[in-house]
């Protein structure tokens, strides 16, 4: 889960990411997320607050079956996440 606040607006903004079987595996993905948003919205010179977290939960093993949208091998795109 990514969690970012930025000056003057009244709202945390957040966004799941997941389908991870392993802590090791969602760290990973975690640290590329972080560093991907806060790339991007320097680029766009936004100042923002940003945390992220792996939680571990029950998903529907149809989950698992789906194609991934960003494989771990690949940074995910902070777009992608409503940063």
């Amino acid at each position: 889960m990514a969690l970012m606040s930025y000056p003057n607006l009244n709202a945390i903004h957040y966004q799941g990411f997941g389908g991870f079987t392993s802590l090791e595996e969602c760290e990973d993905v975690r640290i590329k997320t972080e560093n991907g948003i806060a790339d991007m919205e320097m680029q766009r010179s936004h100042v923002v607050y940003i945390e992220t977290y792996c939680m571990e939960m029950w998903a529907f093993p149809t989950q698992f079956d789906a194609p991934r949208r960003n494989p771990p091998e690949k940074a995910p795109k902070p777009a992608e996440f409503g940063a």
